[in-house]
């Protein structure tokens, strides 16, 4: 279960990371895909992260700081994909979208940083 979260976690990330990719170097159907990928990861990474709940016990005030942020991210996809399809059709979005874009990935890395601390301050239910 810990194996699968932590897979499906770097695979999403690296799909953040090549839509990013794609996205400054105007590959848009890339792009399009890839940010649909992520999207698609990023679903699967939090329902793995429910049944990784269930069998980790988490310090509560760390992981209520962390879930503000890892919250956060999944509603700025949001914008993100809003601006994003609006600067396909008009260009004149495309420096909205990017900085929705930079507070989502900031978001991220933020979440990432709060993740991997609450993570390293978990123990095993019963133990």
């Amino acid at each position: 279960m810990v194996v699968g979260f932590w897979s499906s976690f770097v695979v999403t990330l690296v799909l953040v990371g090549a839509t990013v990719w794609t996205g400054f170097t105007a590959r848009r159907r890339a792009h399009l895909g890839l940010a649909l990928a992520a999207v698609a990861m990023l679903t699967v990474t939090i329902l793995l992260t429910e049944r990784l709940v269930r069998a980790i016990d988490f310090p509560e005030a760390e992981m209520a700081i962390h879930l503000i942020f890892a919250k956060t991210g999944a509603l700025l996809v949001l914008p993100v994909a809003v601006t994003g399809i609006l600067t396909w059709r008009r260009p004149t979005w495309k420096k909205v979208h990017l900085t929705c874009v930079a507070l989502f990935l900031l978001d991220v890395l933020i979440a990432t940083g709060t993740g991997i601390w609450v993570f390293s301050l978990s123990t095993p239910r019963g133990a």
